[in-house]
Formats: structure tokens, C-alpha cells, sequence
């Protein structure tokens, strides 16, 4: 598979950070540009051979200056084959007129999508047409058709089987790929022990007996297609490695796996 080339247009300098890292630590997304403003983002545009294959545009710092359609149409001259992903943070019933615009593949909320970013990216590189659940709620309000190959999707708020402690400790271990001290001295803990807390969790998830073929992984995920294709990918690229690494971005792929509700 090859990587998605993403870049993020987001004016949040906090937010544009936890966006880049999601993007960074899937190793199905390749971050290739940053930008805070439209101006930054054309000039990267105007560049020659600068290729990506979506742009995450956050939409809560429009205005009549900036508008999805200005962005498009500056886009669509550089990269007609590109994928807009709208994120913002409440919905808006004027950003749903974007919608129908043939290089806008979804719009989704920042809370609501939560650790799942890099998996709606591959869902609309697969072809879906992604929102979350606010989003599409207020579509049924205002009657707006969405796309037949509409995905509705839930970043999970817990982890199948974990306490609340231990979901808080794997995404800081694993989302954020804090080393064994790091992730001590944010517990709280001792370093010897931190390393006894990451080993349950792998434990737990049964991530070596995943890989080795001893745990049937589908059994864990459930039997939603869409999420299952993916896995499947995702087991082709690791095979039966029990490396750390592998381990690691299998344990990733499984936090921050999203619920699909449509």
C-alpha cells in the first residue's frame, strides 16, 4: 500500500500539532505540509512537483475572505485528483453547502473523530465519503442527500477491556510513543513499573498472539467490512513479526481504531 500524502491547513497552532502527530504515527499517512494560512498553503501549491493526495481544512477560520471554494479551486489547478477533508469544531449548516463539491470527500468533527484522524484519511483514499455523527445529524435536520458511499464515523472514547488508567497509559505510550521514563514521570510512577504497565497492556490485547496467528484478531475488532479490509492490510504489512515496532503500530491501529455507525 502506498502512503497517503497529506497535508493540514489549520490555523490552531495546538491543534494543527495533534493532527500531525496522529498523521506521523500511521503508517499508512505521510505528512508532506503545514500551513496556518491560505496564503502559505497557495504558495506551496504554486511550487512545481508538490504532490499530496489530501488536504485536512479545518473550517472554523473561514470568513469571506477565505472560503472552501476559493481553496478548491486553488487546489483542484495544482491537484485535481486531491481528497478535502473538512474538520471543524461544532457543525455548520453553511458549511454543508461544500459538500457537493466534487473534491470534498468529508467533513467531521474535531471531538467527535477524536484518535481516528488517520483512519478517516484512508477511508476516503479507499473511496468513502466520511462524516461523524454531529455532522450527519445535522444533515437529516436540514434534509441534505449525503453521498451513497457515506461512512459515518466515531472516534472510541475508551478501549474495549481496558480500565479507564490503562487506556489513558496506552495512548501515552503508544499514541504519543513516550519512552518508559517519559511515561513514568507523567504517572507518577516508578520507570520499573511503567515498563510492568505497558507489558499487561500488549498482554491484554494480545498483540504477539495476534501476529503469530494464536489469537483470531478479528474476534476483537468485530464484523464491520470497512474496518476489517483495513486490518487485513494492516496484517499483510507486519506479517508474523514480533519486533517491538510491530507490536507497537499494531497496538496503534487498534487504539485509535474508529466505531462506524452507518
Amino acid at each position: 500500500m502506498k502512503d497517503i500524502l497529506v497535508t493540514i491547513l489549520e490555523d490552531d497552532v495546538f491543534a494543527r500539532n495533534w493532527m500531525s502527530l496522529l498523521l506521523v504515527r500511521d503508517w499508512r499517512t505521510r505528512l508532506v505540509g503545514e500551513f496556518s494560512t491560505r496564503t502559505d498553503l497557495c504558495a506551496y501549491l504554486d511550487q512545481e512537483h508538490q504532490f499530496f493526495d489530501s488536504l485536512i481544512l479545518d473550517v472554523d477560520f473561514l470568513g469571506d475572505e477565505v472560503t472552501i471554494d476559493s481553496i478548491c479551486d486553488k487546489v483542484i489547478q495544482s491537484k485535481p485528483s486531491a481528497k478535502i477533508l473538512l474538520i471543524g469544531v461544532h457543525p455548520d449548516r453553511n458549511i454543508l453547502k461544500a459538500l457537493s463539491h466534487d473534491l470534498v470527500c468529508g467533513y467531521v468533527l474535531k471531538e467527535e473523530v477524536g484518535y481516528s484522524l488517520s483512519w478517516v484519511i484512508s477511508f476516503i483514499f479507499d473511496g468513502q465519503f466520511v462524516v461523524s455523527p454531529g455532522v450527519f445529524s445535522m444533515a437529516n435536520r436540514v434534509n441534505l442527500q449525503l453521498p451513497d458511499n457515506k461512512t459515518v464515523i466515531k472516534g472510541r472514547l475508551s478501549i474495549p477491556g481496558f480500565t479507564d488508567h490503562e487506556a489513558e497509559v496506552a495512548r501515552m505510550a503508544i499514541i504519543f510513543s513516550l519512552g518508559r521514563k517519559d511515561l513514568a514521570d507523567e504517572l507518577k510512577i516508578s520507570e520499573q513499573w511503567s515498563y510492568g504497565l505497558v507489558s499487561e497492556i500488549y498482554s491484554k490485547m494480545g498483540l504477539t498472539e495476534i501476529l503469530s496467528g494464536e489469537e483470531d484478531l478479528f474476534s476483537y475488532i468485530g464484523e464491520n467490512k470497512i474496518i476489517r479490509h483495513h486490518f487485513e492490510e494492516i496484517m499483510v504489512q507486519l506479517n508474523t513479526s514480533k519486533k517491538a515496532r510491530d507490536l507497537e503500530t499494531l497496538a496503534y491501529h487498534l487504539i485509535t481504531m474508529p466505531e462506524i455507525l452507518d
